[in-house]
């Protein structure tokens, strides 16, 4: 895109150097001079960007300059407050890492994404990355693209990596993954085993692109680590007792969390809970991310969960709405606390950003 080079540099908006040093802080559980909260609001007045014509779903997902003025028209129509950095994260949607071992990526819409399970047993399966999969071939194309357009602009992100459980379940269906943790235990921690393996090997081609453009790195969960950072998950996992997810589903995160330099866990709804105790106790995972889920309760009303990390030792990434940005402060510890917060207009925004300058650390 010849028109991507024209970009401005939306870093250079933001105090980068200090809040680098407040996310230094942040991974050491402490607090430089205030808490650190990621705020972005619609900026004014809008700028009117005129997106590429394209003819599919599927071509606003992988057209290279439709993705270039996309991320050019989320930073021009977005305010980057606290410590919120611009950053963009190439993206095929959850399931990609399941697509680059075989499976085709569906497109339901600008947002939406998800494979076809193709495994019908996972006897003798042995997964492995094929760089020249046309999926592949498409997010390295786009990657390559975006570290282009970015280098002293704004950070490229880490593409989001479902591996594990959620990679396997989108491989043979969930309901087939639940029995075979029954019929075929063997089998799924051997898989599992060797998707960590292919996870790292794609988290250290993403990272080695990024890295000829920028330090440190940063992803969907934006916290900023000047080495190595990729937010954990395996959604999966909240479908299994305890127990089950000890046996299949820890080791995983142990050992992408030592591979990594900073690492946060996803913890998306109620049903996962029960996991957050085998979590807190990997000391090379650094925090937790906690997502109440939809239709649950609110943030500020999770203070019990919130405390619980903080108190563990561990860092909390919570997102929550700009009302319950005091209740947050006012309850909880601030060492390795990283609230997130999206506001209605700019004038919003400021006022947040005030409340948490009025906190010192604690």
């Amino acid at each position: 895109m010849q028109e991507g080079r024209s970009l401005r540099s939306y870093l250079n908006e933001v105090d980068f150097e200090t809040i680098k040093q407040r996310f230094d802080a942040f991974w050491n559980r402490e607090v430089i001079d205030r808490p650190l909260i990621y705020i972005t609001a619609p900026r004014k007045p809008e700028r009117s960007i005129t997106l590429p014509e394209v003819k599919t779903i599927e071509e606003k997902w992988t057209n290279i300059d439709y993705v270039l003025k996309k991320a050019e028209l989320y930073f021009e129509s977005t305010v980057f407050l606290g410590d919120a950095l611009p950053h963009y994260c190439p993206n095929l949607g959850p399931n990609q890492l399941t697509a680059f071992l075989g499976g085709e990526l569906i497109f339901l819409d600008e947002h939406t994404s998800w494979v076809k399970p193709f495994l019908n047993t996972l006897e003798g399966f042995e997964p492995y990355l094929n760089k020249s999969n046309k999926w592949w071939r498409r997010i390295d194309e786009i990657m390559d693209a975006v570290c282009k357009v970015a280098e002293g602009n704004f950070l490229v992100g880490i593409p989001d990596l479902h591996y594990g459980g959620d990679a396997l379940a989108a491989m043979i269906g969930t309901r087939n993954l639940v029995r075979a943790l029954y019929t075929h235990p063997k089998e799924v921690k051997r898989i599992i085993s060797r998707l960590t393996e292919i996870c790292i090997e794609v988290f250290e081609a993403f990272y080695q692109k990024i890295s000829r453009i920028q330090s440190g790195s940063i992803s969907w969960i934006p916290a900023y680590s000047r080495g190595k950072f990729l937010p954990l998950q395996d959604d999966f996992s909240g479908l299994v007792s305890p127990k089950t997810f000890r046996e299949f589903f820890l080791e995983e995160q142990i050992i992408l969390s030592k591979h990594l330099d900073n690492s946060i866990f996803h913890l998306d709804g109620p049903m996962a809970l029960g996991n957050l105790d085998a979590l807190l106790e990997v000391d090379s995972i650094d925090g937790i991310q906690w997502v109440p889920g939809a239709g649950s309760p609110p943030a500020s009303k999770w203070i019990h969960i919130c405390q619980k990390i903080l108190d563990s030792g561990k860092c909390l990434y919570i997102s929550c709405e700009p009302w319950e940005v005091k209740i947050m402060l006012e309850k909880l510890k601030h060492g390795g606390l990283f609230l997130q917060t999206w506001c209605r207009d700019e004038d919003e925004a400021y006022r947040v950003l005030k409340i948490v300058e009025k906190y010192g650390a604690r």
